[in-house]
């Protein structure tokens, strides 16, 4: 049975709140509000980063808070709330498909201590601590402990920016000796949730935001699996890169993908 200590109850109410504004208003009527050439956002992505930011706020004034649409606030603790009010905004506005959530992360440092992940379409609500275990909907999930490259389902992502880095990645991935699949699914919280669950074996990217995996990467740790970035390094909260997997097929993979330095983030 999952135990809950009183951070990780906090990110969860907050978490199904912003569910509920997800799923209020998702479909393809949501106005798109292009802040980039290519990259847009929707009422809700603002709606639940206040929401989000203004609950911190109220009960942990001291915690600073990392957020994809506001700026960063610097609090005097050592402890920052990393949020993204919608990611997999695509797929939320256009009913592409159902990988999109509301993401909440908890670090100490640059470490992620903490992560809840509420996917409403999907009715599933992912939550991890440090040391506790991680769980979907109050039950405890592992990674797969699948070790051939092969065999590998792999989810990816481009991100926002520095979108070409990853090709020739997916040129080695998608090579004879590579993975069954590398898709690209408009979402990099949801596919990570999926490697926590087992549902697919690895998750792979060359430019997110941190938003997109704090929360994530411990909850892929406190279900068995290993992260790094793209250098082999333990996953911390600067990295734009990121490689996810049971601990034995992700030394595979990252051995399997070495490229040349100048090609590796």
């Amino acid at each position: 049975m999952e135990k809950r200590s009183e951070l990780l109850e906090f990110a969860v109410e907050v978490a199904k709140k912003a569910g509920e504004n997800i799923m209020q208003y998702h479909g393809p009527q949501l106005e798109k509000d292009y802040d980039d050439k290519t990259h847009f956002k929707t009422l809700v992505d603002d709606m639940n980063d206040k929401m989000a930011r203004s609950e911190v706020g109220k009960r942990f004034p001291s915690h600073s808070i990392l957020s994809e649409e506001s700026a960063p606030h610097k609090g005097d603790s050592d402890l920052t709330w990393v949020i993204d009010g919608v990611d997999g905004t695509i797929n939320f506005s256009t009913g592409y498909n159902d990988h999109f959530a509301f993401v909440i992360g908890l670090c100490r440092g640059n470490t992620p201590i903490l992560g809840v992940i509420n996917a409403p379409k999907r009715g599933e609500l992912y939550t991890a601590e440090l040391g506790k275990g991680a769980f979907c909907n109050g039950k405890k999930i592992r990674v797969a402990n699948l070790i051939e490259i092969n065999k590998v389902l792999m989810g990816c992502d481009a991100g926002k920016h520095n979108r070409t880095a990853n090709l020739p990645y997916l040129e080695k991935l998608h090579s004879p000796n590579g993975v069954t699949c590398a898709c690209m699914g408009f979402c990099a919280s949801v596919p990570l949730c999926l490697v926590a669950s087992g549902v697919i074996h690895s998750y792979f990217a060359t430019s997110l935001n941190p938003e997109d995996m704090a929360a994530a990467v411990i909850i892929i740790r406190e279900a068995g699996g290993k992260v790094t970035n793209l250098k082999g390094e333990e996953w911390q909260l600067e990295d734009a890169s990121i490689l996810a997997a049971n601990p034995v097929l992700h030394q595979k993979l990252f051995d399997f993908l070495k490229l040349n330095k100048k090609e590796v983030f």
